[in-house]
C-alpha cells in the first residue's frame, strides 16, 4: 500500500475502531495490527465472515488473488 500511494490516501481511523467488528481481533498478532487494520480500511482484506478475520488460518492462492486485485483497483492501477 506503500508502495501503490494507497495508505497516503485512506482517512484517519483508529485500528481499534477498524477492527472492531471482528470477534477474533484480539488474537491479531501485536506486529501486524496496524498493517491489517489498515488493509481492512482500505477494502484490500475483508475476512472469513463480517465478524472473522481468522488470521490464523492459512491462506488460499485465490484469497492472495483477490487482495492483490483489489490492492491494484483501489490504487487505481488497473
Amino acid at each position: 500500500m506503500a508502495v501503490t500511494g494507497l495508505k497516503g490516501k485512506l482517512s484517519v481511523q483508529s485500528m481499534e475502531e477498524t477492527l472492531l467488528p471482528y470477534a477474533d481481533a484480539a488474537e491479531v498478532s501485536t506486529w501486524s495490527k496496524n498493517s491489517i487494520a489498515d488493509s481492512v480500511h482500505a477494502g484490500i482484506i475483508s475476512g472469513r465472515s463480517s465478524t472473522e478475520l481468522a488470521t490464523k488460518a492459512y491462506i488460499t492462492r485465490a484469497e492472495v488473488v483477490v487482495m492483490i486485485k483489489r490492492l491494484l483497483e483501489k490504487s487505481d492501477l488497473i
